[in-house]
C-alpha cells in the first residue's frame, strides 16, 4: 500500500475541520490504494521528517518552504506534489521577492504541480514546463440542495465567506445599503464575524459548517465582489461555485475566474460599476423566471466543470501515476 503525506498550514478548527483542496480527495486516493496521513505546520519536526521518509508521496498544499526546508523535504521525499489556490507568489498585500523566490523553488522542486486557476497555471509555467496541471477548486454537488425559485418577498441578496474577505463588502457598502433600503429586498451576510454595517435590511448569520449548504437556499442570488488586483486574479471562486451548486444566479466583478464561471446573461451577470450591479439586482428581483433559468444553467455548469465527481478521479489518477 502506497503512503501519501499531506502537509499544509494549520488552518483547521473544530468548527471548520476540512479544506476544499485536501480532505475531499481522500476517498478517491484511498480507492487508488493510498494510505493517507495529514500533518500541518504545527506538527512536531521530528514526526514530520519521519513521516516524509516513510511516505511514497509528500503532498504540500500552499506552504512556501524556505530554501533549507525545501532542500530537506526534497531530499527525504520519494515524490513531491505542490498544490496552490491563491497568488501565494505575490501575497495579499505587497509584492515580495522572498515569496517569489520560494514559489519558484517549490515549483522547480516538485514532481507535479496542481494550480487552482488558469492565471496560477501560467505563473507556475514560468518555472517548469512539465507536470503542471490545472485543478480547479470543486464541491461535492451531491451535498448541495438546489434552490426552488418562486415569487416571494423579501428578495434576498446573499454573500458567504470568511471574515478575511469581508473587506470586499466594504467596497460595495453603498450597494448593500441601497438593497437594504428597497422595499421587498434585503441582504444576508454569512460569515464567522459580522460585517460592520447597521441597517435592519442587512441580516447576519454566523457561519456554521453544518448549515453551510442549507443557508444558501435562503438566498435568491449570490454576489462576489472583488478588487481589481493581482491577489484577486489568484482567487479560485469558491463563493461562485457554491452559489452555482445551489442553483443560484450570481453577480460578480468581471475579474479573474468570474469571467470563466459566469456567462453574462446566462447564469448571472458580470458588472463593473455600481449602476450595473444595481440594475442586475433589480432585474433578478422582478423576474423569477430569469432567476430559475439562470439557476438551472449555474447548476449545469458546476456539474460539468467544478464538481468533485469529475475532478476527484482525475486528481487520484495523476497522483497514482507518480
Amino acid at each position: 500500500m502506497k503512503k501519501v503525506l499531506f502537509y499544509t498550514h494549520n488552518i483547521f478548527t473544530e468548527e471548520n475541520p476540512e479544506g476544499y483542496r485536501i480532505q475531499q480527495y481522500f476517498p478517491y486516493l484511498e480507492k487508488q490504494g493510498f494510505k493517507i496521513k495529514l500533518l500541518t505546520t504545527k506538527a512536531n519536526p521530528l514526526e514530520l521528517l519521519k513521516s516524509i521518509q516513510q511516505s511514497d508521496i509528500t503532498y504540500i498544499q500552499r506552504v512556501l518552504l524556505n530554501p533549507l526546508k525545501l532542500s530537506l523535504f526534497r531530499r527525504l521525499s520519494k515524490r513531491m506534489v505542490y498544490d496552490f489556490d491563491d497568488a501565494v507568489m505575490y501575497g495579499s498585500r505587497d509584492s515580495s521577492s522572498t515569496r517569489r523566490s520560494r514559489f519558484e523553488g517549490m515549483i522547480r522542486a516538485s514532481d507535479i504541480v496542481f494550480c487552482g486557476n488558469r492565471f496560477l497555471l501560467e505563473e507556475a509555467k514560468k518555472f517548469k514546463t512539465n507536470g503542471i496541471h490545472y485543478i480547479p477548486t470543486v464541491v461535492n454537488t451531491d451535498e448541495y440542495p438546489v434552490k426552488s425559485h418562486e415569487e416571494k418577498k423579501p428578495f434576498v441578496v446573499g454573500w458567504i465567506g470568511s471574515s478575511s474577505t469581508l473587506k470586499y463588502l466594504t467596497d460595495i457598502k453603498e450597494l448593500l445599503l441601497f438593497i437594504a433600503d428597497q422595499e421587498g429586498m434585503c441582504c444576508k451576510i454569512v460569515a464567522d464575524k459580522p460585517f460592520d454595517v447597521k441597517n435592519k435590511g442587512v441580516l447576519f448569520e454566523r457561519w456554521n459548517k453544518n448549515r453551510e449548504k442549507e443557508v444558501l437556499l435562503d438566498f435568491d442570488t449570490g454576489i462576489m465582489p472583488v478588487k481589481d488586483d493581482i491577489w484577486s486574479l489568484g482567487k479560485c471562486g469558491l463563493k461562485l461555485i457554491q452559489y452555482m451548486a445551489a442553483g443560484l444566479p450570481s453577480i460578480a466583478h468581471p475579474i479573474g475566474v468570474a469571467r470563466e464561471m459566469i456567462i453574462d446573461g446566462v447564469n448571472g451577470f458580470l458588472r463593473n460599476d455600481m449602476k450595473g450591479w444595481k440594475e442586475g439586482i433589480e432585474t433578478l428581483c422582478r423576474d423569477v423566471r430569469l432567476r430559475k433559468n439562470m439557476g438551472e444553467a449555474s447548476r449545469a455548469i458546476v456539474e460539468e466543470k467544478y464538481s468533485l465527481k469529475v475532478w476527484g478521479p482525475k486528481v487520484a489518477d495523476i497522483v497514482g501515476a507518480l
